[in-house]
């Protein structure tokens, strides 16, 4: 009876143990400040947002496209504030409960070993023993079909470089680019996958895939690409209004210089505008030349870079 009592008082302990270990959260960091903790600041509630992008729709409507443009930065980067706020907080969850949930399977495991030694009835060490079996057997499944055996370290790690990544492009996209090469519709899919760049299966299957030298290689050649083709796609859009601002001009060598410049330009990325084609005709077919090199599915971005030859040729910007 007395050893079953040592079983029970064991067991009573380790239970105590865990509870104590489950609370050392507090030891992770410093408390964070009122002014990054209070959710009231920087809650982007369901119909401010959905009123926001109704304005930026109705902006892109009546054509209003640099308002249309701060409305979707606007947007944009209070997701992204919420994204970064739930990604902190499930950062430090993942941390502090998988250490917790090991440290306290140590303990039990442990335990129970240390019990399993000292108790003598046959009935209560068997019970202990197959106890033992079972804590080690769903830490070890909890491990592999979870978190594949990865630490929290290296999960941790992938997750921060694949959402560094993203932010990089959100950001440099939304700086450089309008809403014609980037509407609002473009910016919400990179927004998603920058919130699933934060969780653990993404981090597992980067890793799977290799997340070395080659795939660094391969995204910092994706984002020069891309960069390029929208510093490109803006240099396009300038010389759009150039001519736009030119062809208007009281002065009529300078209008026609502009009509001039328009039709080489066209002419020379594969457009033919009729003879009798008016200047407005010919800006409505250059912005159609704009929107089919945006559109363009073929990922060197042949038509831009076509496109933003002829301009230079031309000698507008």
């Amino acid at each position: 009876m007395r050893t079953l009592n040592d079983a029970r008082q064991t067991t009573a302990v380790l239970a105590a143990a865990v509870l104590l270990m489950s609370g050392c959260r507090s030891t992770m960091g410093p408390k964070m400040p009122f002014e990054l903790s209070a959710p009231s600041l920087t809650a982007y509630d369901a119909n401010t947002f959905k009123a926001d992008v109704q304005n930026y729709r109705d902006a892109i409507k009546n054509n209003e496209l640099p308002k249309a443009q701060n409305l979707r930065n606007q947007i944009a980067y209070r997701v992204m504030g919420g994204i970064e706020a739930s990604y902190q907080r499930f950062e430090s969850s993942l941390t502090t409960q998988r250490a917790g949930f090991e440290t306290g399977s140590d303990a039990i495991q442990l335990g129970m070993t240390a019990a399993t030694t000292l108790v003598g009835a046959g009935d209560v060490k068997d019970i202990l023993a197959a106890s033992l079996s079972a804590v080690e057997g769903t830490r070890l499944s909890i491990d592999k079909n979870f978190f594949r055996e990865k630490t929290t370290e290296s999960l941790i790690s992938q997750m921060r470089a694949s959402r560094n990544t993203k932010k990089a492009q959100i950001i440099t996209s939304l700086g450089n680019r309008d809403v014609t090469s980037y509407p609002w519709d473009a910016v919400w899919p990179d927004l998603v996958d920058l919130y699933y760049a934060g969780t653990v299966p993404s981090a597992l299957v980067e890793i799977a895939s290799g997340a070395g030298a080659k795939a660094e290689a391969a995204t910092a050649d994706l984002n020069s690409a891309m960069a390029q083709q929208a510093k490109q796609a803006i240099s396009a859009r300038t010389a759009y209004e150039k001519l736009k601002a030119a062809v208007a001009s009281p002065d009529p060598a300078k209008a026609q210089s502009a009509i001039e410049a328009l039709k080489s330009i066209l002419m020379a990325t594969g457009y033919q505008p009729p003879s009798d084609a008016t200047a407005s005709d010919l800006l409505a077919l250059l912005r159609k030349a704009m929107r089919d090199a945006d559109q363009d599915a073929d990922p060197s971005g042949k038509k831009l870079a076509a496109l933003n030859a002829a301009i230079a040729a031309a000698n507008v910007n």
